[in-house]
């Protein structure tokens, strides 16, 4: 979690930088569909530059290898994660609870408008041959504690939650309950007992409302006069 990839936005090649910004989507647009239907072992250069309508050797003039295309795409997405958190924070009150919602809210976006992206971040995280994986969610999971863990000592300092509790814990807790929570929205896994499949807004605001109850009051009965 230490070593992070710097300078991703310039992982890619200078050739690739110069390419004008039509042409660049259609590489990125075609690798990202490739790596998501097939992950990384089994996808498929020919495909991407087919896709793309370049040849293989201009795409070697862009990526020296297939690693260094897909470190470029996935550090595309965290860059998009990133924008879709910023937005998440504009507007809106500054309560704690409400602030979490709103991230969980931009998750559901996120998947809803880059689905691809998301299934990249899923085989990341769920296939151990992929290049470079534990660097890869390193970065993710550093972004998570950098956003998080502000948010979190503001909230124990103007006693929205409590101080009693580590900062890394309560920083885990909302990490795992918000990646949990999206990995189900995205995959169905969890459609038949939890409803997630349900894609109208009430209902996923109802689903969100009790996650964030939960969070916020636990899971015990308070008993009268406590």
């Amino acid at each position: 979690m230490v070593i992070i990839m710097e300078d991703k936005e310039h992982i890619a090649k200078t050739t690739f930088n110069n390419l004008p910004q039509e042409k660049q989507e259609k590489v990125i647009n075609a690798a990202v569909a490739e790596f998501a239907r097939n992950g990384y072992q089994k996808a498929s250069l020919n495909i991407i530059v087919r896709d793309a309508g370049i040849s293989k050797g201009s795409l070697y003039q862009y990526f020296r290898n297939k690693e260094e295309l897909f470190v470029f795409i996935f550090s595309r997405f965290t860059l998009l994660v990133k924008k879709a958190v910023k937005i998440a924070d504009l507007g809106g009150d500054s309560d704690f609870f409400s602030q979490v919602g709103r991230v969980l809210f931009a998750g559901i976006e996120f998947i809803n408008r880059y689905p691809d992206f998301f299934q990249i971040y899923l085989r990341v995280l769920f296939e151990r041959d992929i290049p470079m994986r534990e660097k890869l969610l390193a970065e993710v999971r550093l972004f998570s504690r950098e956003y998080f863990g502000p948010l979190c000592r503001e909230g124990q300092q103007c006693g929205a939650i409590r101080q009693d509790i580590p900062t890394d814990v309560v920083i885990f807790v909302l990490d795992a309950t918000l990646d949990r929570f999206l990995q189900s929205y995205a995959q169905n896994t969890l459609a038949h007992d939890f409803g997630l499949e349900r894609l109208d807004r009430d209902y996923l605001s109802y689903q969100v409302n009790m996650i964030l109850q939960v969070l916020k009051s636990g899971l015990i009965i308070q008993k009268t006069g406590e």
